[in-house]
């Protein structure tokens, strides 16, 4: 009975075993199959890997030899605003006060033994060294109300970026590209500073995981 009992308890651990090391396998073959169509010579791509909408290769280059990301100024002169008398235009304000820090904070939680700061100023001229700038194009703070009472995407607050990654020290543009992301959930419709942070975050975000291909 026990000789039994100690067959079965093996024959399931092995089969967990099997079965765990299959989805690690097949975890790696998605991660590898990825990279390999994530086409990273010098081109024009529309949503390049799935991940980003429009991507421009100018220069080919290696992410591993840098280890700083300066997240630099964005251009928000001609960004669209709400009317003045508006309640979304002090928090469209705000949040194009300092479109950087969101970036930044994303860019640093996903890109690990990278340094990852905001830059005010100019950029050091140092080998090693990455520099993110950009401008935004749309910052639309949305319908709180519509969220609220619509869902299912009504009333979304939009953000949309067009960005440049350049070498500090050559001052060559290396990629450049436009994204935009969505955010439409948050406790009570959301708050529209909340929400268009997290837009920011998210496109720091997939930057972070589109990188690493290169």
């Amino acid at each position: 009975m026990h000789a039994t009992v100690s067959r079965l308890l093996r024959r399931r651990a092995v089969t967990r075993a099997a079965v765990l090391a299959a989805a690690l396998l097949l975890v790696a073959g998605s991660a590898q199959a990825k990279k390999a169509k994530a086409p990273t010579e010098p081109g024009a791509y529309r949503d390049w890997n799935g991940e980003i909408d429009q991507l421009e290769v100018v220069q080919s280059f290696s992410f591993a030899d840098y280890g700083r990301l300066l997240v630099g100024s964005f251009d928000t002169s001609a960004t669209p605003l709400p009317e003045s008398d508006d309640n979304t235009y002090e928090p469209v304000k705000e949040v194009l006060a300092d479109v950087g820090s969101p970036l930044a904070e994303a860019l640093r939680n996903n890109l690990p033994g990278k340094s990852v700061e905001t830059l005010a100023g100019e950029a050091p001229s140092e080998k090693g060294v990455l520099v993110l700038r950009g401008k935004v194009l749309e910052m639309d703070p949305g319908s709180r109300a519509a969220r609220y009472w619509g869902g299912f995407g009504a009333g979304a607050a939009r953000t949309k970026l067009q960005c440049e990654l350049v070498d500090a020290a050559s001052g060559q543009v290396l990629l450049r590209f436009t994204q935009e992301r969505r955010s439409g959930v948050g406790v009570g419709g959301g708050g529209y500073v909340d929400l268009l942070q997290r837009n920011l975050r998210t496109i720091g975000r997939d930057l972070a995981e589109a990188l690493p291909l290169f």
